[in-house]
């Protein structure tokens, strides 16, 4: 019987215990998990026959995977939603009334691992110990999303049916009606793109049938690219922020369809690159920021804010 790659669905819980698979359940499917893969990174090690050219039977070595889906933007004007309370934790991100913002530390009480499970028409694919990293890309009047990467350990897939999820209802968002600046000087923009940065590793560790422990964030440097259509240099000037190295804040904010804003703010943005384009015969500004501590406050590089409808 052939299998339908429509027919598919993902699942992503916390764990309890760090890099050890935890059960899902219909719950852990609540959210639209666009194009859901995820694939094993083994590599067979060769073994060179004797007396010949021929190959002695080769070994699977240490079991990693990765899992690559979308999400849209949303949110309801109250609850935080599935994508930000499950997913952003296990990118190293933490929840403080509403404002999640990275943290400098190995997974415990704040950061968090996850087990992440891929339903393919009958067959699951599992991975465990799952940490990573996002992208939120916004283009201008269309859906915003978020194109996430995790990375953890390898369970040999099982059969199963697929799961009876409750998806959201709320609308996602679109980048429009909304507010970008950078040093308070508004930015007309196509797209905007941020980049959480994280650098994810597996740690070794012979005690697992895998050969991991767990995945970890190692570091991280978040970069944000834009591309504001070009203004007079008296009312800004790239070429002169980005020679003075000076840091200023980079915000968006966005109203969203079920009440409430969502906000994304990086405090210290520092121009990297800074080039001209055309887009239509306009010039155009093609940005990059790297988002840099916050004085003396550590991980503060850049927050996503969840401000509730009035």
């Amino acid at each position: 019987m052939v299998l339908h790659m429509k027919k598919r669905l993902m699942a992503a819980k916390i764990e309890t215990t760090i890099g050890t698979a935890i059960a899902v359940a219909n719950a852990d499917a609540n959210e639209n998990f666009f194009d859901p893969m995820i694939q094993q990174n083994i590599t067979v090690e060769e073994q060179q026959g004797q007396g010949g050219f021929g190959r002695l039977v080769g070994v699977p070595g240490a079991r990693t995977g990765t899992a690559t889906f979308r999400t849209n933007l949303y949110y309801d004007g109250t609850n935080i939603p599935f994508w930000a309370a499950n997913l952003l934790p296990a990118c190293g991100w933490v929840n403080s009334g509403g404002v999640f913002t990275p943290r400098s530390e190995a997974p415990g009480s704040n950061v968090k691992t996850i087990t992440i499970a891929g339903y393919f028409d009958g067959q699951i694919k599992t991975l465990a110990g799952c940490m990573g990293t996002f992208q939120i890309v916004l283009p201008a009047g269309g859906l915003a999303y978020i194109d996430w990467t995790f990375t953890g350990k390898w369970i040999a897939p099982t059969s199963g049916s697929l799961l009876t999820p409750t998806y959201p209802t709320t609308k996602p968002f679109r980048y429009a009606t909304a507010t970008t600046t950078y040093d308070s000087v508004a930015l007309c923009l196509q797209q905007v793109t941020i980049d959480a940065g994280n650098n994810v590793i597996m740690r070794e560790c012979a005690a697992d049938a895998t050969g991991f422990g767990s995945a970890l964030v190692t570091d991280r440097y978040p970069k944000i690219t834009a591309n504001p259509e070009a203004v007079a240099l008296g009312t800004r000037n790239p070429w002169q922020q980005f020679l003075n190295s000076d840091e200023e804040n980079f915000t968006v904010e966005i109203p969203t369809p079920g009440g409430g804003i969502l906000a994304i703010t990086a405090p210290k943005a520092q121009l990297l690159n800074v080039q001209k384009s055309d887009r239509n015969g306009l010039i155009v500004d093609d940005l990059e920021f790297g988002c840099n501590k916050n004085g003396a406050t550590h991980d503060q590089e850049l927050a996503i804010s969840f401000t509730p409808d009035a």
